[in-house]
Parts: structure tokens; sequence; C-alpha cells
């Protein structure tokens, strides 16, 4: 897997790569590793979400792209009811104002619109990733991740707290009661696979730092790009297109290949795409 500042540098991708037709788009998956507790991540999501609304208004609104939300939970030395931000940075950076820390991220996140306007806190974040991974099942996983990052750091909330985690649950139509019981369980099936998910994406992909995204199409995808830190919208939507564009192309050769096999024609459009999207996935693919 190359990262796109590879491929940048080989020729082999370019951030305005252009995919045919809306009807003819691969499906599309970024992984997102993030945490809640990462105010860089809270950036990088504004980004990414406006990467996402540039391309479908490129390539139409139903063109199949996904995100998939990832845990990566970047310090575990927070106490499970959160840490005062000051008395954060002087514990982890040795700083004794988290002014200029909170300006720069201000100045960065303002245009993306990640304002800052009123953090205080920051969580401890596990039960807030099992409440991620439940979402997912879902199909709320993108709002219950953008609700966690606006109450942390424009709201002031504590969502180390499991009465703050309740509340985002039913704000997502979830049940308060059911909710509270997953989160609260001594056995979690949720916990113990957000903690699987977590340890994969540190020991096996070797993901340190965060934000950190893997554009591919789906398990088995012949195309992956690795974008680490909160890139630039533009990164990431060439990321995406290129993932889409090489896919296409991919699939296009295989289709030719068997259709000289055969003694037949090349397949083109629902054809194209079906041979595109129908890569049987590895029964214990947890990512790309």
């Amino acid at each position: 897997m190359m990262t796109l500042a590879e491929a940048l540098q080989r020729g082999a991708a370019t951030p305005t790569a252009h995919v045919a037709s809306p009807r003819r788009v691969p499906p599309v998956t970024v992984h997102v590793f993030s945490d809640p507790a990462c105010p860089w991540c809270h950036i990088g999501a504004k980004r990414l979400q406006r990467a996402v609304r540039q391309y479908k208004r490129r390539y139409g609104q139903a063109a199949p792209l996904q995100l998939a939300w990832n845990p990566l939970l970047v310090d575990s030395d927070v106490s499970a009811a959160g840490e005062e931000v000051e008395s954060y940075a002087a514990r982890r950076w040795g700083l004794q104002s988290s002014a200029e820390w909170r300006a720069r991220l201000s100045r960065s996140g303002l245009p993306e619109g990640a304002a800052f306007a009123d953090w205080r806190t920051v969580p401890n974040t596990l039960l807030a990733a099992e409440l991620v991974a439940i979402a997912t099942d879902q199909g709320l996983a993108d709002q219950a991740v953008d609700l966690l990052f606006t109450r942390t750091y424009e709201e002031g909330a504590n969502i180390s707290l499991l009465g703050e985690l309740l509340d985002i649950g039913e704000a997502l139509g979830m049940q308060r009661h059911e909710l509270r019981r997953e989160l609260t369980r001594s056995d979690s099936q949720v916990r113990a696979a957000v903690m699987e998910r977590d340890a994969a994406a540190k020991q096996r992909l070797k993901i340190n730092a965060i934000p950190h995204y893997i554009v591919c199409a789906g398990p088995n995808s012949r195309t992956k790009y690795s974008l680490n830190g909160a890139h630039q919208t533009s990164d990431l939507l060439g990321a995406m297109e290129r993932v889409a564009k090489e896919e296409l192309q991919a699939a296009g050769r295989d289709a030719a290949a068997v259709a000289r096999a055969a003694g037949g024609q090349p397949a083109y459009g629902a054809a194209l795409l079906k041979a595109a999207a129908g890569k049987p996935a590895g029964s214990n693919a947890l990512f790309c």
C-alpha cells in the first residue's frame, strides 16, 4: 500500500483525477482511524465531510462512497472521568498553559467549521468508541462521530460520562435504556470488538498518529492509499477519485481479459461496474 504522497511523486495519482460517468463509479471506502479525544481529528473530520460533499457533487449523490470509522484510542492514561484540558496539557506535554495550543488549533480549524468554541475536557473515549460501534450497526456512525466532536470541542461537554453519551444516543434516535444496558455490560461484545480493532490498527497496521485514512475499494482492493494527519480536503478528494479511477481501469482490464479468453468482446457499463465491485472479501479482513 503506497501513500498518496508516494503516488504523486511517481506520477501515479493526481488530486483531480476524474472518473468517467457517475453510473460507472466503483464503490470507494474511506477507513478513518480517529479518536474524539484528538482535536486534530475534529479538523480532519470537517475536511473529510467537505471532500465527501465535493465527491458526491461531482459524481452524483448515488455514487457509492462509504466512511468506515475505526477506533484508535490515543491515551489510555486519561482517567475514566476525563481530564481538564489545562491539566492534560501539563501532564502530556509539560505545557504551563494550553493557550497557544488552543489558538493554533482554532486558526487551523475555523475555516473548516471547527472553531473550538468551548473545549473544556480531554475525554476518556472508550465508551464513546463503543457508541460509534453501536451507531455503525444502525447506519448512524457519521452522525454519531459528528455529535461527539461537536459536543466535546464546540459545546463544552464531557463525553467520558455515561449520561452525556446516552443523551447523544437519544439525539440519534436510539433507545436510552437499551444503550445504557449495552454500554454498562461487563461482558460487552461491543467493547471486545472495539479493543480488537484498536489493537489491529496499532499493531498490524502500525498506525501511531491520527487522524489516519486508508482509501480503498473494499476488502482485497487492488488500489489503496494511506494518508496520515489532518490532510486538506483536496488530498482526501484526490485519493477517493484515484481509487475509483484505478479500480475502474483494473476492472476493464479484467473484463477484457475474460472476453478475450471467451472469444467475445470487452464488457462495459453495468458489467464493468459489476466486475469492479464483485471481488470476494477476505473472511477475516478488518480493513481494506
